[in-house]
């Protein structure tokens, strides 16, 4: 059985906004044997959704390889 390892890596990469609307933007850098991807979010109110939003996207991007 092949075990493959997968590092991810968060950071919050831009903050804005007024302090009552805060916007946050996260990325997700995924590392494989295949490579190292990296994929950035939506501007979120909440920086748990954007990290979400990074991680749809490198969702996406994988499937599609």
């Amino acid at each position: 059985m092949s075990t493959k390892l997968i590092s991810l890596l968060y950071r919050l990469e831009k903050e804005g906004g007024p302090a009552h609307d805060r916007k946050f933007v996260c990325s997700v850098q995924v590392e494989t044997q295949n490579g190292t991807f990296v994929t950035i979010g939506d501007p979120m109110s909440r920086v748990k959704d954007a990290e979400n939003s990074a991680a749809q996207k490198m969702l996406e991007l994988l499937l599609r390889l």
